[in-house]
């Protein structure tokens, strides 16, 4: 006999629609458990999925998936889904190499259909699946499920505010984690809901304002009275004038929790005409106590004890983005012009502590990328200090301000670019592999890319005077052994100043921040067939060294580039249209990503993957020289 009562049978949502809706309880506790149990011993995604299991059954017991179109934005609330569409046994394997994403994979299952990693996406695709939809003839239901911090980028907005413009049958659930209901508005708001999604209310509604279409001088006139009536009413009991305004019907908010309520809430709902946003109430973490108290911490989680909640962590080891955010507390110390701004990443970016230091020197703007670089740029007029920290997955979204409303204007906005280059378990979506390639076209924008612990620190003290013109600064999602973190003991940067780390004389390596320990491993490896390497760490990007480039490539037969960026958005294209001319008959390759998705998993397992460790670069440069 298996574990579980019910969740052992079931492998797909038929399996689950062929159970009573009293039995729906059970479902969710066994669901919940099941994750509690598989993520402690292997990490990933873990308290908004347990704060979306009711949701996730009472959508799939509804709604005839995948016939009916199901869409999650961002998507790492989706292993519930997963378990229920025929992965269950697979999420042992969820963000491993080979294993399934974290995020919703059309490759994985025709229940996924979309790829999805970024916020504020679903919308879109939801009208755009409703309208091709109703433009085939077709009859199926459309939904997305979208959280409080998505509904509110602009992205979705804006497809609301085309949603209630062109009204195709649509059902957007927005799944609030913040929101608390006191009795009485809950109560008052369950009676509400109960009228508004009533098939015989919605039926007479639209029989009363066809009559009022037909009176003649005064029906128009009590038309647009009703109206403002009805909205009067609503608005005075539910939170959902915004949604109606944009001309969507506001239903809730109701609990997310209540598995059975929420079956009869989207059963009565599904055949509404017009688009319908449903407002539910939920909690993140929920039925795991330490993951309630802090959903935060809890949001991603590497392996961790079940009873205690302790997770896995490298003994003495501070992440890159911990380190940035100590750095910056020790900078605004000295100088409270300094100001952090981040699109909903204070804890990603490592900026909590600082936030709780340094509360009004902090602005998390949200899901809002493009506001963010605008709004950093600006605080320059007042003369502040801007330090914007964001992912490099993220900064894309905001590449126009970058152009228009930093780079152009030569003003000195410091980026602080996280997760640049292969970031392992995050997966295709969330990959630093774009920013080199757009970073080096960027007018009068300088470029660091420390590969250490060391230079980062350096970087960033170098760039809180910097006022020459926009600054960057990427690093990778690591970490580094340091005990005690020295403020006191760091060198000023030299702009465009490269360092040498080794002289050889077969091959010069051209190595960029992540990829100098790998170059490093690669010249001791080549050295057991005689051949011996220069590795330059090139640190800066923009300025580039080229006296120091030209000269050691001038003093060995060959040279490579070594980019953890994808092929044709690094900076290989950038630094060979700078090297002498002359000296370009010595390049062999650019090792970097090739144009295509890359698989979640280990770093070490991708690069291994790719052949950019050591072994791979190494084979391939062997090869390369017994051709010249």
């Amino acid at each position: 006999m298996g574990q579980y009562e019910f969740l052992d049978k079931i492998n797909y949502p038929e399996d689950l629609r062929s159970l009573g809706v009293d039995d729906l309880p059970i479902v969710c506790n066994e669901i919940r458990d099941f994750l509690i149990d598989t993520l402690s011993g292997v990490g990933g995604h873990f308290a908004s999925n347990l704060g979306v299991v009711e949701l996730t059954v009472a959508i799939h017991y509804v709604f005839n998936t995948p016939t009916d179109r199901l869409i999650w934005d961002v998507g790492h609330q989706t292993y519930p889904h997963k378990i229920l569409t025929g992965r269950k046994n697979l999420l042992k394997t969820v963000r491993k190499f080979n294993g399934i994403s974290g995020f919703p994979k059309r490759e994985e299952s025709p229940y996924d259909t979309y790829n999805t990693g970024h916020a504020g996406t679903s919308i879109s695709q939801l009208l755009g699946e409703a309208v091709s939809r109703d433009l085939l003839g077709k009859d199926y239901n459309c939904l997305a499920v979208i959280g409080d911090a998505s509904i509110a980028t602009g992205m979705a907005l804006e497809a609301m505010n085309h949603g209630g413009h062109i009204a195709p049958n649509c059902l957007v659930i927005l799944n609030d984690n913040y929101m608390s209901i006191s009795k009485n508005v809950g109560s008052i708001s369950n009676y509400l809901n109960n009228i508004i999604s009533s098939h015989i209310y919605n039926k007479w509604k639209r029989l009363y304002y066809t009559f009022l279409k037909w009176l003649p001088l005064i029906g128009p006139a009590l038309k647009v009275f009703s109206k403002k009536m009805e909205r009067s009413f609503k608005y005075a009991f539910t939170p959902g004038g915004l949604f109606e305004d944009l001309g969507f019907v506001y239903i809730g908010p109701v609990n997310g929790h209540d598995v059975s309520k929420l079956v009869k809430m989207l059963t009565k709902i599904k055949d509404l005409d017009g688009p319908i946003l449903l407002h539910v109430i939920s909690q993140k973490g929920k039925g795991y106590i330490h993951a309630e108290n802090d959903p935060i911490k809890y949001h991603g989680v590497t392996p961790f004890d079940r009873l205690n909640g302790n997770m896995v962590t490298k003994e003495g080891h501070i992440s890159y983005s911990n380190l940035v955010g100590e750095v910056l507390i020790h900078l605004t110390q000295k100088s409270p012009k300094i100001v952090a701004i981040t699109p909903a990443m204070i804890e990603g970016s490592g900026l909590n502590k600082y936030s709780q230091k340094f509360p009004k020197n902090i602005f998390d703007v949200g899901i809002a990328e493009q506001h963010s670089v605008a709004f950093a740029a600006s605080l320059l007029g007042g003369g502040a200090i801007p330090f914007m920290c964001i992912y490099s997955t993220f900064m894309t979204r905001a590449l126009d301000q970058m152009v228009h409303d930093v780079s152009l204007m030569n003003l000195p906005v410091r980026f602080v670019i996280d997760r640049a280059g292969c970031v392992g378990p995050d997966g295709e979506t969330h990959q630093g592999l774009f920013d080199l390639g757009f970073l080096c076209t960027l007018p009068s924008m300088y470029i660091l890319s420390p590969s250490n612990a060391q230079y980062l620190i350096e970087s960033l003290f170098f760039m809180e005077n910097f006022n020459d013109g926009p600054i960057s600064v990427r690093f990778p999602k690591d970490s580094e052994m340091i005990k005690n973190i020295d403020f006191n003991n760091y060198k000023t940067l030299t702009p465009g100043k490269s360092v040498v780390v080794s002289k050889g004389d077969d091959i010069t390596l051209l190595a960029i921040g992540s990829m100098v320990s790998i170059a490093i491993k690669v010249s001791d490896k080549l050295k057991e067939s005689g051949i011996t390497c220069t590795v330059i760490d090139l640190l800066w990007i923009r300025p580039l060294d080229l006296e120091t480039i030209n000269k050691e490539i001038s003093e060995t037969k060959h040279f490579a580039i070594l980019d953890e960026s994808y092929l044709d958005s690094g900076a290989s294209g950038y630094i060979l249209n700078r090297i002498s001319p002359k000296l370009l008959n010595r390049f062999l390759k650019t090792f970097s990503f090739p144009p295509q998705p890359i698989l979640h998993g280990e770093r070490v397992e991708v690069l291994h993957y790719f052949k950019l460790d050591e072994e791979g670069i190494s084979s391939e440069l062997l090869s390369l020289i017994s051709m010249t």
